[in-house]
């Protein structure tokens, strides 16, 4: 319902009441794709209530994937995480990370390694051409 609201986002929102062991949490989820879909950006927000009155309430984790090239086979990624408010942590409430990646698609190891030799001939073909 809420995604109608406009053409480039996603939206959506989570509530889990809380019990004996668990907490009321309300989350804000929101994804959205720019530049001709290389950008993408996704996370979610929310608010949980907890045990300890010194705790932190608001928790977040955002992905930011940008494609290097038009097929996405190279991409940057970020991204922000919350630790687990139960759990205890020695580096903090939030684990961040950037990162470069490669993604190759294939049905099977021969097929992979046939690519990739077939690049390696044509680089060096081309490299003799240009001597």
């Amino acid at each position: 319902m809420l995604s109608k609201i406009s053409n480039d986002f996603d939206v959506g929102v989570n509530y889990r009441p809380g019990d004996e062991i668990s907490k009321d949490e309300l989350e804000l989820a929101l994804s959205t794709q720019l530049f001709n879909d290389k950008l993408s950006i996704d996370g979610n927000v929310g608010r949980n209530t907890p045990n300890t009155q010194n705790a932190n309430n608001f928790v977040g984790d955002v992905n930011v994937d940008y494609k290097l090239t038009d097929d996405g086979k190279f991409r940057i990624k970020a991204f922000n995480r919350a630790n687990d408010i139960n759990q205890v942590y020695s580096s903090g409430p939030y684990t961040r990370g950037v990162g470069v990646f490669y993604r190759e698609e294939f049905n099977t190891l021969e097929e992979l390694y046939k690519r990739y030799l077939s690049n390696i001939k044509n680089r060096k073909n081309k490299k003799k051409i240009k001597d």
